[in-house]
């Protein structure tokens, strides 16, 4: 932990405030009306409820469901974790927006408070995009379906994901401290002008370089399935396919607007030119758009349920505590033996 007297923060210094843009400078701090606060806590509150519910049911649907153990559905449950371990954030953000001047967690709390922020958001990211590069191959390479197929390879590329997310945070360990300044206490990261080029390397390898891939993946899949004669059939899975690029297009949109915010604002941190006392109304403004990233966490599961009948009926026998068989639900007819519905 650093005093205010040993803290001084020079033109070549860029500091960033906690996790969705908690920022200061001396005597000024990000405070809010009470009116506000209440606003954002309550939609806060909402999305961490919807998130929990959600991603859990999500994780349960495929574990319990052998039907539901797709390659696509590992990447979509490891989506559901990194999103649910993301929304244990909540009360934290609550707390900073109630008392901005306190940081309640420590030094070593504001450190892995960072780095779990960051991992975790670059995981989401990885894994979208890993999925992206799934369902164009199956739609470009259909001789490589079988191979695809294999979840063992897609266990061994969420581990990647995992290691690539949480390797690329272990700089930021040593700019992260807590300083006190007067009677307050700020979680920052500190980033000097050398180090400010790794921090726009990450912002490019974990956003800018992951957007541009989606869009041309998904811009050519959709040429790809216009192209191909789509008839309903029992034989056809082109509809099938059709469906889920749709899903996951949806998934990676909704996160990439979210998340747009965010990446603006560490852009501003990272440049010399956006200074916090210039310009307080748009740092005001991403600030209170940071907190979609919450919002993406809730969402996930929304789409998944209002764009795929599998996964729309998955949650259903699940909330009705419908038993499952080898991927199958039973069913009992009258006057007719049990009869399964895949």
């Amino acid at each position: 932990m650093t005093d205010a007297e040993d803290t001084e923060f020079s033109n070549d210094s860029y500091t960033f405030f906690g996790p969705v843009g908690m920022a200061f400078s001396d005597d000024n701090v990000l405070d809010e009306t009470k009116e506000v606060k209440i606003v954002l806590s309550i939609i806060l509150g909402i999305c961490m409820v919807l998130s929990i519910v959600g991603n859990v049911c999500t994780c349960a649907v495929i574990i319990r469901d052998r039907s539901m153990r797709t390659p696509t559905n590992c990447y979509l449950f490891n989506l559901a974790v990194t999103d649910l371990l993301m929304c244990f954030f909540v009360p934290i953000e609550i707390y900073i927006i109630w008392i901005p001047d306190y940081y309640p967690l420590g030094e070593e709390g504001c450190r892995i408070h960072f780095i779990m922020w960051d991992s975790l958001s670059n995981c989401s990211v990885l894994t979208i995009s890993a999925l992206t590069v799934e369902r164009y191959l199956v739609v470009s390479k259909p001789f490589l379906r079988q191979k695809l197929a294999l979840k063992s390879r897609v266990y061994k590329i969420v581990a990647i994901i995992w290691v690539i997310s949480f390797a690329f945070c272990i700089p930021d360990i040593f700019f992260i401290d807590l300083s006190e300044r007067k009677k307050s206490i700020f979680c920052y990261i500190n980033i000097p002008s050398p180090i400010r080029i790794l921090f726009m390397i990450e912002l490019v390898v974990f956003f800018l370089m992951p957007l541009t891939l989606i869009l041309m993946l998904y811009l050519y899949m959709a040429i790809k399935l216009k192209s191909t004669n789509l008839r309903r059939s029992p034989f056809d899975g082109n509809q099938n396919r059709h469906k889920a690029v749709k899903m996951l297009a949806a998934v990676a949109a909704s996160f990439f607007f979210c998340w747009f915010p965010y990446c603006i604002l560490r852009i501003m941190f990272s440049h010399p030119g956006f200074k916090y006392e210039d310009s307080y109304s748009v740092w005001r403004i991403l600030n209170f758009l940071c907190y979609n990233g919450y919002v993406s966490t809730a969402i996930n599961p929304i789409l998944y349920s209002l764009m795929s009948r599998k996964f729309r009926q998955a949650f259903k026998d699940f909330f009705k505590g419908r038993r499952l068989r080898y991927g199958t639900k039973i069913t009992n007819t009258p006057g007719r033996p049990n009869s399964a519905i895949k």
